[in-house]
């Protein structure tokens, strides 16, 4: 076996460093950051008349690094990846990568190439069935260097299409113009209904495609829960899927679920029907020349099609072509608080509660350690004692903060233009002690006067997005390190009803809150044991559980390069991460900004990652906005194409 030294040395020890399952991202850096040349992997080029030369360097279990050489004309058979992660840097030549779609006879057709010159690195995961080649008329052998995370097992090799065979229809279709929506929560589902519905309107013709990894649209992680004890934490008068009718849902509950008031805080899993339903009636009722389709499958990869437009590559089925993509993905996974702390099997941790059946495994008799005590902890609670629970439940947090209670009546927003107008044009930014100074002013007045803190919580909410847009990044990271959890849980308040469910847990002693950290887990015969550093006395706890549940939620650690769709654009450049890592940049018309800084016209983001422009970019009211500035852009380009080629 021929010995591995020098960069190439470097790049198996970056890679060793990855851990099991890296992202594509990560697995992209790891390559691009040891800047192989061909001298580098010289002693694993070899030539093979018959075939390309597929020479291992290092097989583990979590990945395999090969160097690959190919003679002028030599190819690859279209195939796919089975789940693994590749990245691939071409050390000599021009790789030319072809991207095929399944034809309904079983054959391969090859739709496009792209091309992967000496120095450049590419990335996928599970994109679609490709093939690569070194073209004939080419000068030199094509090299280039392979990462598979997990090697390459039970991958499919497909049949390329016989110049003797015709594909099964002749027939020429005019296109329509295609859009892809990927994400079928609420921010998908309603920016596939604005642009349905405007389309509709303009007489545009379109077709939209909206990709769901779930198994129903409308519902995300928010609306998904089976659980009639979630309630939503906003009144029912205050969630219209759409700006222009305030009163859309409380019209739609009264028809399907009986009266009910504004006021009223309704079970989540009824919005999640009324988002569904808010996009399919809007597509029945839409114009012939409108278009619906919804396919169930999983998005790996976003590619920009040589001529224009985009290849959605997806893991089971056909790639689709967009004209424009949505990119309406919602939270990342949880965070992973144990992580290395843990000790033995980890069975009993309960990574994401939202998982379906995650906690139906959790018996009476069964203590419980939940890590986290914001909103999903609270859902978790009243999921777990909806039967009588005979064991203890703890909840742990670094702060110790449970959500605040809406009030029983609504309280009316303070009007804070004054101040904000205040702290805006003090020093051309903002300060985050000085805005938390001047709230903090504003609630003593309001409770000199009588009044409720809520009502200028919420008198804040217009203003955010300009506030967190003036605060330079140093503020902000302060904002997020410090005053954060403490917006939190005055911003994302409990129904009343769940607070004093909650609350009467607290006070029965079902429920105990310890306001510290993790320290250890350690996997025993007889369950869990736990260590917990208690704030701010740092006195070491011990607890015995028989389940740890992850409530912790998605922070900013969270890498949005987790998402292969988001590593497959961040990659190849069209998409530019903040250094905070809340999401990635957007313009204000919910345009995606390419990491030169360019703006890219025809890729569009909205909900939970565009939180680094505006912030607040999670509940309704801010999310159905965003879904409307889409629909419009969208539609208006359309019918200025059609303008400009009637005109010429």
């Amino acid at each position: 076996m021929q010995k591995v030294s020098g960069r190439l040395l470097e790049l198996v020890d970056r890679l060793d460093t990855l851990g099991s399952g890296p992202s594509l991202v990560e697995l992209a850096n790891a390559v691009k950051g040891v800047n192989l040349t061909l001298a580098d992997v010289q002693d694993f080029v070899r030539t093979n008349p018959r075939s390309y030369q597929r020479t291992s360097v290092v097989l583990r279990d979590r990945y395999e690094l090969l160097v690959m050489t190919w003679l002028p004309g030599q190819s690859s058979v279209p195939h796919d990846h089975a789940g693994s992660i590749c990245a691939v840097q071409v050390l000599q030549g021009t790789a030319m990568e072809g991207c095929y779609h399944v034809a309904a006879d079983g054959y391969v057709d090859l739709q496009y190439e792209t091309a992967v010159h000496s120095g450049e690195v590419t990335a996928g995961q599970d994109g679609g069935v490709h093939a690569v080649r070194n073209p004939s008329d080419a000068t030199q052998s094509l090299v280039s260097v392979h990462v598979y995370s997990p090697p390459l097992k039970n991958f499919r090799q497909f049949a390329a299409r016989p110049a003797s065979v015709e594909p099964e229809s002749r027939l020429v279709h005019k296109h329509t113009p295609t859009f892809v929506v990927v994400g079928g929560g609420f921010s998908g589902s309603m920016a596939a209904a604005q642009i349905i519905q405007r389309a509709s309107q303009a007489e545009v013709r379109i077709k939209v495609v909206l990709i769901e990894r779930r198994g129903a649209v409308g519902e995300g992680l928010a609306y998904g829960t089976q659980d009639p004890a979630h309630l939503l934490n906003v009144a029912a008068g205050r969630m219209s899927a759409w700006p222009e009718r305030p009163d859309d849902f409380v019209q739609w509950v009264r028809r399907r679920k009986g009266d009910v008031l504004p006021t009223d805080f309704l079970p989540r899993q009824w919005y999640g029907e009324y988002v569904r339903e808010s996009l399919l009636q809007t597509a029945r009722t839409a114009g012939p020349w409108v278009e619906l389709d919804v396919i169930f499958d999983e998005v790996r990869r976003v590619a920009r099609h040589p001529t224009s437009g985009w290849m959605v590559h997806l893991t089971r089925e056909t790639s689709v072509r967009a004209d424009g993509v949505v990119l309406a993905i919602g939270h990342r996974p949880p965070s992973d608080p144990p992580g290395l702390r843990w000790a033995g099997l980890r069975t009993r941790f309960i990574a994401d509660p939202w998982r379906p059946f995650a906690l139906t495994v959790v018996g009476p008799e069964d203590p419980v350690v939940i890590l986290g005590s914001g909103l999903t902890a609270i859902d978790a609670v009243l999921s777990l004692c909806h039967k009588p629970k005979r064991a203890p439940i703890t909840l742990v947090s670094r702060h110790g903060l449970l959500p605040q209670a809406h009030t029983s009546t609504p309280v009316k927003p303070t009007d804070l233009k004054a101040m904000v107008s205040g702290l805006l044009d003090s020093a051309g930014s903002v300060a985050a002690h000085e805005l938390m100074r001047a709230v903090r002013q504003k609630i003593r007045e309001a409770a000199q006067d009588g009044g409720d803190w809520r009502s200028v919580v919420d008198g804040l909410r217009p203003h955010t997005a300009p506030l967190w847009e003036a605060m330079p990044t140093a503020e902000r990271r302060l904002f997020l390190a410090r005053m954060r959890p403490f917006w939190e849980v005055h911003r994302h308040r409990m129904a009343l009803k769940v607070a004093e469910q909650f609350q009467s847990l607290l006070d029965a002693g079902d429920v105990r809150l310890v306001a510290g950290r993790l320290e250890s887990v350690q996997t025993q015969d007889d369950g869990l044991w736990l260590v917990l550093r208690e704030l701010p006395s740092r006195r070491l706890i011990e607890a015995h559980a028989a389940w740890v549940i992850n409530c912790t939620g998605p922070v900013p650690s969270n890498s949005v390069e987790s998402n292969p769709v988001i590593g497959s654009l961040l990659v190849d450049g069209w998409l530019r991460p903040d250094e905070l890592e809340l999401g990635i940049e957007t313009t204000p018309d919910c345009r995606a900004i390419a990491a030169d800084g360019s703006d890219v016209a025809d890729l569009f983001v909205v909900g939970t990652l565009r939180k680094p422009a505006i912030w607040e970019s999670t509940a309704v009211p801010e999310l159905r906005s965003q879904a409307a500035v889409v629909g419009e852009r969208i539609v208006d380009s359309l019918v200025g194409q059609q303008h400009a080629v009637a005109v010429i």
